[in-house]
């Protein structure tokens, strides 16, 4: 009789440690998600306020720019005082060349208009101080950091401006190396005229 209690008790600490370890797994699958959950509703709302904030631009810069009136004027100083762009504005009209064309003739985004989405997401992403982007994008495990977001994509078609960022996002516990998803994320705003 006693021999049988010794080997259920053994047995209960075999089950323990398969359970324990499955849970472990669980647990881990489960940071790991919401990690990259938690990403890409980052992203989506910067890319979002990004579209918006450009959209704005094309106004501010044709409306009060070239207005004639007492809005010219201060919207000139304005230039003045911050070198012709901060990072939540941009002085330069670049709606209307935000495209080229390439060695085959297709279109593709101009690198002036990658410059500045860039610049403005990572101004929305960080809340204005950009030293801070690649610690925020190391957090998400966003794969190369600033540099692995892929903004070629965007347009301005129809008065219409389309952003829209491709990156790659590893997971925070890999298993059997893989451990990586591509995601494209995109919004659409309106440009104001």
């Amino acid at each position: 009789m006693e021999k049988r209690q010794y080997r259920e008790k053994g047995l209960l600490s075999l089950e323990a440690c398969i359970a324990l370890t499955i849970f472990m797994f669980l647990m881990l699958f489960m940071y790991s998600f919401f990690v990259v959950f938690e990403a890409r509703n980052e992203m989506a709302h910067v890319l979002l306020s990004t579209a918006d904030s450009l959209a704005l631009d094309a106004y501010e810069n044709a409306g009060l720019g070239d207005s004639g009136t007492i809005g010219q004027v201060i919207y000139t100083l304005y230039g003045m005082a911050t070198n012709g762009h901060s990072d939540f504005t941009d002085y330069r009209s670049w709606h209307k060349a935000a495209t080229a064309k390439d060695d085959s003739g297709n279109e593709v985004i101009s690198g002036e208009f990658e410059d500045i989405i860039r610049t403005r997401f990572i101004a929305y992403l960080t809340g204005g101080d950009s030293s801070k982007a690649e610690q925020i994008l190391e957090r998400y495990h966003v794969k190369g950091g600033v540099g692995g977001l892929d903004f070629s994509l965007s347009r301005v078609k129809d008065g219409k401006l389309y952003l829209v960022v491709k990156y790659t996002l590893e997971y925070e516990f890999q298993v059997f190396n893989g451990g990586q998803s591509e995601f494209e994320q995109s919004v659409c705003s309106k440009i104001w005229k």
